[in-house]
């Protein structure tokens, strides 16, 4: 557990030495808005908009199977229940 708390405050201190080498200001145009905002923080928060938008694909994708699974489970339920139950034999092997 120690490591974790190694490598996430060396993750932490990575970013805040980008943070402050970075610093200069940029100014993004998009259609009419217009934003005046350190080099730095654009790019963090690129980055965490990609980290985002990815989980939130990975969302759809594992709510997708989930309900495969779901309606394959109910199949197999539905084809047992009406298969015809053998009763007294023992399965030859």
């Amino acid at each position: 557990m120690g490591l974790a708390y190694f490598l996430v405050a060396l993750f932490g201190a990575a970013i805040a030495v980008f943070a402050i080498q970075n610093n200069s200001t940029v100014v993004i145009r998009f259609l009419a808005w217009r934003l005046e905002s350190a080099l730095s923080l654009l790019i963090l928060l690129s980055v965490l908009l990609g980290v985002v938008l990815t989980a939130m694909l990975g969302i759809v994708r594992h709510w997708r199977l989930r309900s495969r699974i779901r309606q394959l489970e109910n199949e197999l339920a539905r084809v047992a229940a009406s298969a015809p139950q053998s009763v007294g034999h023992e399965p030859h092997f």
